[in-house]
């Protein structure tokens, strides 16, 4: 897939963070080396934001600001006929006792799909966190003892369908029975 940027202005468009200026008549096709300098670039998202940059895949102009964030980035694009939500679930709470614990679980109806994206955790006591998709354990996070306070993990290709099941379940090993756990899963959300 091609990344080519254009002016959307009529004027030339200069991306400073990364040295390129990009010209009305002359669309600017990222060279595939250049691709991790242009994600990182806040110029270039800036700058889509605002509509003074255009974005096209090599076949298609993405008009979807998102998609076209995606793409600069690297992250895969979802296919969908509708525009995903925002998911998130956020848990800070005190389970009593060392569990397991079940602190989230979701069937997906009819039509839904999500993609998750990360979920981080963080307690003060030796901890274990799975997510668990259709019985088939997708992340393990742990903390305490000689691990960090918090942990986190990328969720990124993980995708729930119509019908797939998905839990969270925690298990604190040591320390008082009603420590803190913070959990907070974030995805996005289709319904077609």
């Amino acid at each position: 897939m091609s990344k080519i940027l254009s002016s959307k202005t009529g004027f030339d468009i200069v991306v400073q963070d990364v040295g390129v200026t990009v010209q009305p008549s002359s669309p600017y096709t990222i060279p595939p080396e250049d691709y991790a300098r242009f994600a990182a670039s806040s110029d270039v998202i800036r700058l889509l934001s605002d509509e003074s940059l255009g974005l096209n895949d090599g076949g298609n102009d993405i008009t979807v600001l998102s998609e076209a964030i995606d793409i600069i980035k690297g992250w895969p694009i979802q296919s969908t006929t509708a525009e995903p939500d925002p998911f998130f679930f956020d848990f800070d709470e005190a389970p009593i006792g060392p569990g397991p614990h079940t602190l989230f679980e979701l069937t997906l109806g009819l039509g839904e799909e999500l993609a998750l994206k990360y979920i981080s955790y963080s307690c003060r006591t030796e901890s274990k966190l799975q997510v668990i998709k259709n019985g088939l354990t997708i992340a393990n996070l742990r903390t305490g003892a000689a691990m960090p306070m918090a942990s986190f993990a990328w969720l990124q290709n993980n995708i729930c369908v119509e019908n797939d099941f998905l839990e969270i379940i925690l298990t604190k090993r040591t320390g008082p029975p009603d420590t803190d756990v913070g959990v907070n899963l974030q995805g996005a959300l289709t319904i077609t």
